[in-house]
């Protein structure tokens, strides 16, 4: 491609014109002298056309270079543009079920698990008036406990405004701040093959130290409180720090239960004890611990309502995925954008 936009920008039938120092060489002369002045003649001339060309091509690869730079600017513009303007609102024509996501790790910064994505989608569902119903579909790990918070108190905000009824239903996995979400909903379903649980806090930090002694390297920190530095994975940790981490583990364990136990009341079937092991169950024992209500999936529950169409409100990755990865960060990067110009 290349190299035929070269020949083209060089002019047509080139490649077959001699040089000028062949073409010398193939003229008649009668003497030497003759000979000499032609083969200076064609020197020059040869050397002006290879300036020339050295011109044509320096000007071909400017012009290389600008298309791309434009196109690679007009492109970011574009995703700016697409990212800067209002996501295209999913409305319900006929009376049907809205389907809310939560897939992934909950976090401020995920793609689609964060409260502002969830908390968006949940509000569309629940302000159009065709959805009689909204299914919360959670497949998610667990995350940022705060972050689940905020969804929780986006479904009973919206709730206050709209009294429509919300089923979360877990698919793979639910599990802790994932389970922590599907506590806001009035009924919590789960496949028999769905992970259910993890109902905790857990908190973690390297402890390296040993590997930079044995380097003989040495961190030095200087903090205004004996805790200040408590989590510095490069200096060993004390009894008081040890002390304060798991006070601060026990004490969100504690909110994690009584928000359980608040929430499940009467449906839990063993001692609070029971459930803030940490682990997971599979969604038949989940049903018998009183975690879920029933065992069932989306397929399921839409079944059960032939009258009533499935309605996909998000959240959404408006990303195009055949982007390469450099313009998938500029993507990205226009989505922040976004984010800062319409909270």
């Amino acid at each position: 491609m290349i190299k035929t936009l070269r020949a083209w920008w060089s002019g047509p039938g080139n490649a077959e014109v001699a040089s000028p120092v062949e073409a010398a060489l193939r003229q008649p002369t009668e003497n030497a002298e003759q000979t000499l002045a032609l083969m200076a003649k064609a020197f020059v001339l040869e050397q002006q056309r290879r300036e020339a060309e050295a011109r044509r091509s320096a000007r071909f690869k400017r012009w290389v270079v600008a298309l791309l730079v434009v196109g690679s600017l007009g492109l970011y513009a574009a995703l700016v543009t697409q990212a800067l303007l209002p996501v295209p609102g999913v409305v319900a024509k006929h009376p049907s079920v809205a389907l809310v996501r939560v897939e992934g790790q909950i976090s401020a910064t995920a793609k689609l698990a964060s409260a502002d994505k969830v908390g968006a989608a949940l509000k569309r569902a629940f302000e159009d008036e065709n959805v009689r119903r909204v299914l919360l579909y959670i497949d998610s790990p667990g995350g940022a406990p705060v972050e689940a918070e905020r969804i929780m108190d986006a479904v009973a905000e919206s709730r206050k405004k709209h009294d429509k009824p919300i089923q979360a239903v877990i698919g793979n996995l639910g599990a802790s701040a994932g389970y922590m979400v599907a506590l806001s909903a009035d009924e919590i379903v789960s496949a028999r093959y769905s992970l259910v649980g993890s109902i905790g806090a857990i908190l973690q930090s390297w402890n390296v130290h040993r590997v930079l002694e044995k380097y003989d390297v040495k961190s030095k920190t200087y903090a205004s409180g004996s805790l200040k530095g408590m989590l510095n994975p490069f200096e060993p940790g004390t009894p008081e720090a040890e002390v304060k981490a798991q006070a601060l583990v026990d004490e969100m364990g504690r909110q994690f239960e009584t928000l359980l136990t608040t929430r499940r009341k009467a449906k839990l079937t063993q001692p609070p004890a029971t459930y803030t092991t940490g682990e997971v169950w599979g969604g038949q024992n989940a049903l018998a611990l009183g975690l879920v209500d029933r065992n069932a999936t989306l397929e399921t529950l839409m079944a059960e309502q032939p009258d009533l169409k499935l309605v996909d409100f998000g959240p959404f990755d408006r990303r195009p995925t055949w982007l390469p990865g450099w313009l998938q960060s500029m993507a990205d990067g226009a989505d922040a954008l976004r984010t800062l110009v319409n909270p």
